[in-house]
């Protein structure tokens, strides 16, 4: 068989797709005038929902949600694969645990660096620190769940790739052939993706159509358990997230207050872990006084 050319069209099963709902779009439109006009004719009366009294005051816990996570602060990480921060040549980097509060003092004092934070501050500091390559890799893979830093993660995937050299470096890989396959949905095709978009909203209207020959009792049924199931889903997940703030390894963590000198007296002051731990990354957070409350309570501070 030989190439040809070929003329593009919509695609006629698309079509028919439309087709097969234009009669319940067309007769839905008139519908809804008539509604429109009947809806002008009454007054109806509402009920308030009773819990609505009990929820007094929301709006105000939302607004103290805003302000608690609401924060802004500087954020410094420190790690073995930062030039200039750790030791070592090539592939073989390292920071021990005092190094890395070095680092951290030093960076406090550093004059030319634009972000530096001044005045009066408070500070969260937490220390990682392991003495072989596995755990470090394993405890900043925890850590990055909990604080997706872009320099925290660059530290974890450059761990995971050295522990990967490490176990493949024997390995030869081979190569596949010239052209290759990738994964794709038709939707990825722009044409395909407008078609489908177009012709998605008139059969979500015609099901609209559809949906109310259910009984409005059973509907309301419905939606009361979901409400319910969504209540308790809610609750669930928060409880969730609290768990995974457990089992993290055993981080150090400090919390200063006052002027940078002052912050970098305390993180330099005494040394939980020493230079046998030879794979460590510390984080400073800062910020005004008063806004570092969530992670203070995150780690008991």
């Amino acid at each position: 068989m030989t190439w040809q050319s070929a003329q593009i069209q919509f695609p006629p099963s698309a079509k028919s797709l439309s087709d097969a709902v234009d009669a319940t779009l067309a007769q839905g439109k008139g519908e809804i005038t008539e509604a429109l006009s009947r809806l002008g004719a009454i007054s109806p009366s509402f009920a308030t929902n009773p819990t609505a009294s009990t929820a007094t005051g929301s709006g105000a816990t939302q607004n103290s949600l805003v302000d608690l996570f609401g924060a802004e602060m500087r954020a410094l990480v420190v790690h073995p694969y930062q030039e200039g921060v750790g030791q070592g040549e090539s592939y073989s980097r390292h920071l021990s645990a005092p190094n890395a509060q070095q680092a951290l003092v030093a960076k406090l004092g550093d004059a030319w660096d634009s972000h530096k934070p001044a005045g009066t501050l408070e500070a969260v500091c937490i220390l990682i620190a392991e003495q072989t390559l596995t755990t470090f890799a394993a405890r900043l893979k925890a850590a990055c769940q909990l604080f997706p830093i872009s320099e925290l993660c660059e530290a974890e995937h450059r761990a995971e790739q050295l522990l990967r050299l490490e176990s493949e470096k024997s390995v030869l890989p081979g190569a596949p052939l010239g052209g290759h396959w990738r994964p794709r949905r038709l939707t990825q095709l722009q044409t395909a993706r407008w078609a489908s978009q177009a012709i998605g909203s008139e059969i979500a209207s015609a099901y609209g159509y559809e949906v109310e020959n259910s009984n409005p009792l059973e509907e309301l049924q419905t939606l009361a358990t979901k409400k319910q199931q969504y209540l308790d889903r809610v609750r669930a997940e928060t409880e969730t997230l609290a768990a995974k703030f457990s089992g993290t390894g055993n981080t150090y963590c400090l919390f200063a207050e006052g002027t940078t000198r002052q912050i970098a007296s305390r993180v330099i002051s005494s040394h939980p872990f020493d230079h046998n731990h030879v794979f460590s990354a510390a984080m400073l957070f800062t910020a005004a006084p008063g806004e570092l409350t969530v992670l203070k309570e995150l780690f008991g501070l």
